[in-house]
C-alpha cells in the first residue's frame, strides 16, 4: 500500500530525478534553443569573417568548442535522467524517435561510400548528439508547462532584442537583418518565436496574457520589417489552417493529422491540375513572390543538384558529404558560379537526396508523418500543445521547400522540428515511473 501510496503521489518520482536534475532537464530545452536562436547566430555575426569564397573549407573544418558545448550538455542530460534512461520504453514507444534514430542508422551506414568519411563520421556524431541532448530532457521531463515556460522566455527574450534592434538601426539593403546576419534568418526567427508567444498568450493568465500577446505583435512586426515574404506568408497561413483544422475535427473526433495530411494531397493535386490548365507554373509563382522567375536563383541550384542526384538516386552521396567539405568537392570543380559558395540547396528535400538518396528521403517523409500524427493524438486533451506543435511541423515543412536545415547540425529550424516532434510526449518521465 506504501509503494502504491507513493506511486500516486508521484514522490518517487521526485526522489529518482531529484530537485536539481529536476531542474537540470527544465533548462536544457531552453539553453539549446537559446544558443540556436540568440548565441550563435550573434557570435557569428560578431566575430565571423573572411571572404565568401573560403566558405566551403571553412564549413569542413570542426570547432572544438562548439563540440564541447553539445557533449556538455548531452552529459547533463544523461547524468541528470539515467535512472529513466535505463527503461527504453520511452524510445521505443515514440514512433518519432525511431524513425529519426533509423536515419541517422542509415546515414552512419552512408559514412562507408562518403568521399570525406573523417568529415562525415564527425558531422553525424555531432547530430546523434544533438538529437539526444534536446529529446531526452523534452520526453523524460515531470512538467511540461515548466519546460515550456522556459522555451517561450527564450522566445520573448528574442523578440525583445531583435525589437528593439530593428527600432534602433537601419535596415538592410533588401530588408532588415536584426541580430542576424540575414533578413531572412531574422523572418525565420520571428516566425517561430511568433507561434511560440501566440500559445504562451493563449494559455497564460492576467498580465502575462498581455505581454506575451505584445511580443507577439513585435514578432509580426518585426518579420514585416524583414521583408521575408516566405516567412511572412507562412506565419500567417499555417496557424490559422492549423486551428481551422482542429477545430473541425475536436468535436467530430476525427484524426486533425489525417485531414491536414488529406488537405496537402489534394493542394498539391489542385496546384498540378490548374497549373496544366492555365499554363500558371513555378516561374510565374516565383514572379509573384520575388520579382523573379528563378526563386532569387535557387532554379540554378536545383538543376545542379538534380544532376548529381541522378548519379546515386538510392544511397546518395553519404550523409553530410556533399556541401562544405573543402577542396576537391563536387560542388568546387562543377558547380555553376555562385552555386560553389554555398552551403546548402535551398531545398531541405534536395539536400536530402543528394545525402542519404531515396532511402533517406523515405525515412524522413515517414517522420514528418509521425509527428503530425504524435502531435493530433493529444487534440481532445491538449488542443492548444497539439496546435503549437502541429504548426511548428507545419512550418518548418514548408520553410524547407526555400531552404535547407533537415538534419543539419544545430540549425535553429532543424532543432525546432525535434522540439516540435516530441513535445507531445512531454511528462513521459512522470508515467515511466507510475508504470
Amino acid at each position: 500500500m506504501a509503494q502504491v501510496q507513493t506511486f500516486a503521489t508521484g514522490s518517487l518520482a521526485d526522489r529518482d530525478f531529484g530537485p536539481v536534475a529536476r531542474k537540470v532537464l527544465y533548462w536544457i530545452p531552453s539553453v539549446i534553443l537559446a544558443y540556436s536562436i540568440l548565441v550563435s547566430p550573434l557570435f557569428t555575426k560578431l566575430f565571423s569573417g573572411g571572404p565568401a569564397a573560403d566558405l566551403n573549407e571553412a564549413a569542413a573544418q570542426s570547432n572544438p568548442w562548439n563540440q564541447l558545448f553539445w557533449i556538455t550538455l548531452l552529459f547533463a542530460a544523461i547524468a541528470a535522467s539515467w535512472k529513466k534512461l535505463l527503461n527504453l520504453k520511452w524510445l521505443v514507444s515514440d514512433p518519432v524517435i525511431v524513425l529519426i534514430f533509423c536515419y541517422l542508422a542509415f546515414a552512419a551506414i552512408s559514412v562507408t561510400w562518403s568521399p570525406v568519411p573523417g568529415i562525415a563520421f564527425r558531422r553525424f556524431a555531432l547530430q546523434v548528439i544533438v538529437v539526444l541532448a534536446l529529446s531526452i530532457p523534452v520526453i523524460l521531463t515531470s512538467d511540461r508547462a515548466a519546460l515550456l515556460g522556459r522555451v517561450n522566455a527564450v522566445m520573448a527574450v528574442t523578440v525583445a532584442l531583435n525589437f528593439v534592434v530593428v527600432l534602433t538601426t537601419p535596415p538592410g539593403p533588401i530588408g532588415h537583418e536584426g541580430i542576424y546576419e540575414q533578413k531572412n534568418t531574422l523572418g525565420a526567427a520571428m516566425a517561430f518565436c511568433w507561434l511560440f508567444l501566440l500559445y504562451a498568450a493563449a494559455i497564460g493568465r492576467g498580465g502575462r496574457r498581455w505581454l506575451f500577446l505584445f511580443l507577439a505583435v513585435a514578432a509580426l512586426f518585426c518579420l514585416v520589417k524583414s521583408e521575408s515574404k516566405t516567412s511572412l506568408g507562412l506565419a500567417i497561413l499555417l496557424p490559422v489552417l492549423t486551428w481551422g483544422a482542429i477545430v473541425v475535427t475536436r468535436p467530430l473526433a476525427m484524426n486533425t493529422a489525417l485531414l491536414v495530411l488529406a488537405a496537402l494531397v489534394l493542394a498539391l493535386v489542385g496546384w498540378f491540375y490548374v497549373s496544366a490548365l492555365t499554363g500558371f507554373d513555378f516561374a510565374d509563382l516565383s514572379m509573384i513572390l520575388f520579382n523573379d522567375t528563378t526563386f532569387t536563383g535557387r532554379t540554378v541550384i536545383w538543376q545542379f543538384v538534380v544532376d548529381v542526384i541522378s548519379r546515386s538516386p538510392v544511397i546518395g552521396q553519404g550523409y553530410a558529404s556533399f556541401w562544405g567539405i573543402g577542396a576537391g568537392s563536387i560542388v568546387e570543380r562543377e558547380a555553376p558560379g555562385f552555386v560553389a559558395g554555398l552551403l546548402q540547396a535551398h531545398n531541405g528535400y534536395l539536400d536530402t537526396l543528394i545525402e542519404t538518396g531515396a532511402i533517406g528521403l523515405s525515412i524522413l517523409l515517414a517522420i514528418i508523418v509521425a509527428a503530425l500524427f504524435s502531435a493530433a493524438r493529444f487534440v481532445r486533451e491538449r488542443p492548444a500543445l497539439s496546435w503549437l506543435s502541429m504548426t511548428l511541423v507545419l512550418t518548418v515543412v514548408s520553410h524547407n521547400m526555400l531552404e535547407s536545415s533537415w538534419f543539419r547540425g544545430y540549425s535553429l529550424i532543424w532543432m525546432l522540428f525535434v522540439f516540435a516532434a516530441v513535445l507531445p510526449r512531454a511528462g513521459q518521465g512522470e508515467r515511466l515511473t507510475k508504470r
